[in-house]
């Protein structure tokens, strides 16, 4: 970080002005003051207040005007209506940054909105940056940079460490918890900032900050919303290229205000379900509370990226092995059972255990100073990327020589050697050992489990091929530009057509008679459709006939569909009626829906009728892989489906999965023109997947 940019002036400051400082070491002012002070800021601090208040060691001024050079910071602690001015004049003095804690602005209402916008475009006329408003301001230990206000800083100066994690945060409260559960554990964050409204400085910046901080090895976030979903993107991408984990805590996880999609594709890609598909494309690892977040991201900030999941687990527990066993399996990580060759080295350690995977050792009684020994043979072993180490209770006469041996261990190999320790107040020492020599430890299994998995996640996301997609077909991007509405489900299948996606053969017909030509040019049995916009669930309202055999059939049927959904459905505007050749199979769902955030979204899921009443889907964010695909579909309950349930028909995943990856594709060169697509169903049928209905929403411009 050789330029001093506004981010770097900002978490680094030469200088720092405080406007509306006051003798009162209360308000928000004093205590920025008094932590500057305690913590061990050495540049120049102004107070700035028209008062001019006397404040034991620093110079207050009247303005900002008066200060003697332009302020990196500014820390604006002054009433919402007052700021606009403030930063007006610290835009014109060329300041770097202002720190906004007040709120009163988008948060609160309209007035407080448009007060914003303004102040917002103030800054951005002078090059000045905001953080906040409604923001805890920076925790910078190494730089002595402690501009907030938390009660974190009211800890003895010596325990504001700095660490290997970098914290962005959304949530002030929860940025303080972190900080005081850092300092229980000794350890701290090397760069935290409170994002608060993000008016300007938002998570993503925030992120590429971290992403490029030479001290800062992972990255943990408390994320409620991603304002600046491309910016986000690129900062993760940049993590995964620089081999710094992130690791995510998101909060607010309702459905509440959910824009709900006119076919319903897009209400079965919840907002959740579109932000879990990012982080994992991303290679972000998804924690469920603040606690394990700091956990987790501990323990991947001093843990190698794996060459795979092959977990080797050492213990001399069985009831931990059990659970361990459970818990590595249901985040899909791999417990190889071992070889001939190592069960034979492993025998004469065991005591009453037994040599699989986990390991359990027994009792050890006789001989627990070998328990580090045991390990060593798992990591010596090329079948295990990842070699966990289960400490349960054990003489407390070998904690600390085993504590010290396995910091060793981990020091002297490149394999992610993790610790488990189960070995309670008995095995403090222990643990103090192993977080005083910087190796990945915990006291959680489910955090243990999680970070593993998420090192493994990373190391595949690393590995993916880089995507080369075709370019847009121009003919189809030009139909898609002409469309200005929902497409017809006989457009829809034309289009999906041209875009690579196989489609059942049909026809659009405008009478019995075409209805029969056309059948027996396509071949028996046939479907029959009404094509309306306004009838995106034609069984609902007997707008489809199934499995017509004959051309009296069909006849019959159309007379009977034309006069039927003059009851069923009486102000349908029906465009006309499809014939289709009748291909019962497997049914699944494909769709793409447009993320107001990310971008286009991919889903599969069961398809069908009963699509939306068991809301059984998974997303993922494009580019998509075949393996990618592959799980995905495998995360279904509906996946029974495809194995020939009770007797039914069956259906190839693997040709699913490239149907996927190839709607993947379809996303990212078709993307920036669709809303909405929603295959449903596709269906196995004759040895291959076929689009059998779809509906097309366009993205309409400006």
């Amino acid at each position: 970080m050789t330029e001093r940019t506004g981010l770097d002036r900002l978490v680094a400051p030469a200088s720092v002005a405080i406007v509306g400082m006051s003798a009162d070491p209360s308000k928000h002012g004093g205590k920025v003051l008094t932590s500057l002070r305690r913590f061990g800021y050495a540049g120049p601090v102004w107070g700035v207040n028209p008062n001019r208040p006397e404040v034991d060691g620093i110079e207050v001024v009247a303005a900002l005007t008066d200060l003697p050079t332009p302020p990196d910071v500014v820390i604006v602690a002054v009433p919402a209506a007052a700021t606009p001015d403030v930063i007006r004049t610290a835009g014109e003095l060329g300041a770097g940054a202002a720190i906004l804690f007040g709120g009163g602005f988008a948060e609160s209402g309209d007035d407080g909105a448009a007060l914003q916008t303004q102040i917002v475009e103030l800054a951005r006329q002078h090059g000045l940056r905001l953080l906040g408003p409604n923001s805890a301001g920076v925790i910078h230990p190494s730089a002595g940079t402690v501009l907030s206000f938390l009660t974190c800083l009211e800890r003895p100066a010596d325990q504001l460490r700095p660490g290997p994690v970098g914290l962005i945060t959304q949530s002030g409260g929860t940025g303080s918890f972190l900080h005081n559960l850092a300092a229980e554990r000794d350890s701290g964050f090397a760069l935290s900032i409170s994002t608060g409204n993000e008016a300007d400085v938002d998570a993503g910046e925030a992120l590429q900050h971290l992403v490029d901080h030479p001290d800062i090895r992972a990255i943990a976030l408390v994320l409620e919303t991603v304002r600046d979903g491309p910016r986000f993107v690129a900062a993760a991408r940049a993590a995964l290229r620089a081999e710094k984990p992130v690791v995510v805590c998101k909060i607010g996880r309702s459905e509440i205000g959910q824009r709900v999609m006119r076919t319903h594709t897009g209400a079965l890609a919840g907002s959740e379900r579109r932000y879990d598909a990012a982080f994992d494309a991303l290679g972000i690892t998804v924690t469920t509370t603040p606690t394990e977040l700091f956990d987790v991201s501990e323990q991947m900030a001093r843990a190698a990226v794996p060459a795979g999941d092959r977990v080797g687990i050492v213990t001399h527990s069985g009831g931990t092995a059990v659970l361990l066993a459970d818990q590595a399996s249901g985040f899909g990580l791999r417990l190889p059972q071992p070889s001939d060759a190592l069960r034979e080295r492993l025998g004469p350690y065991l005591q009453h255990g037994a040599s699989g995977n986990p390991t359990d050792l027994g009792g050890i009684i006789t001989a627990p100073h070998r328990y580090v020994e045991v390990v060593r043979c798992f990591v010596d072993d090329p079948a295990y990327d990842v070699v966990v180490p289960v400490s349960t209770p054990h003489p407390t006469a070998h904690t600390h020589d085993r504590a010290v041996a396995l910091a060793a261990l981990a020091k002297e190999t490149d394999k992610p050697l993790l610790n488990l320790w189960l070995a309670g107040d008995l095995g403090a020492d222990g643990l103090r050992v192993l977080r005083e020599a910087d190796v990945a430890v915990t006291t959680d299994i489910d955090s243990l489990v999680r970070a593993v998995s998420g090192l493994a996640r990373l190391g595949a996301r690393r590995r993916d091929p880089d995507p080369s997609p075709e370019p847009p077909d121009p003919v189809v991007v030009d139909q898609l530009n002409r469309a200005n509405e929902v497409l017809s489900e006989a457009d829809s299948l034309r289009l999906v057509a041209a875009m690579g996606l196989p489609a059942v053969d049909g026809q659009m017909v405008d009478g019995p008679e075409h209805a029969v030509r056309t059948a027996d040019a396509l071949g028996y049995p046939v479907v029959l459709k009404a094509v309306s916009t306004d009838l995106p669930h034609k069984s609902d309202v007997g707008a489809v006939r199934l499995n017509l055999a004959t051309p009296a059939e069909l006849a019959a049927a159309y007379e009977d569909l034309t006069t039927g959904l003059a009851a069923t459905a009486p102000t349908a505007q029906v465009d006309g009626f499809l014939v289709q050749r009748y291909v019962p199979g497997v049914e699944m769902l494909l769709g793409i829906v447009r993320d107001p955030t990310f971008g286009p979204v991919v889903l599969v899921g069961t398809g069908g009728t009963v699509a939306e009443a068991i809301d059984d889907v998974a997303v993922g964010l494009p580019p998509l892989t075949t393996s990618d695909a592959a799980r995905l579909i495998g995360s279904l309950r509906g996946r029974v489906l495809l194995r020939g349930f009770r007797g039914g028909p069956t259906g190839d995943e693997e040709a699913l999965a490239r149907l996927v990856t190839r709607l993947s594709d379809i996303a990212i060169r078709y993307g920036d023109h669709i809303e909405e697509l929603d295959v449903n169903p596709v269906v196995y049928a004759e040895g291959r997947w076929l689009a059998a209905d779809a509906l097309l929403r366009p993205r309409l411009r400006d």
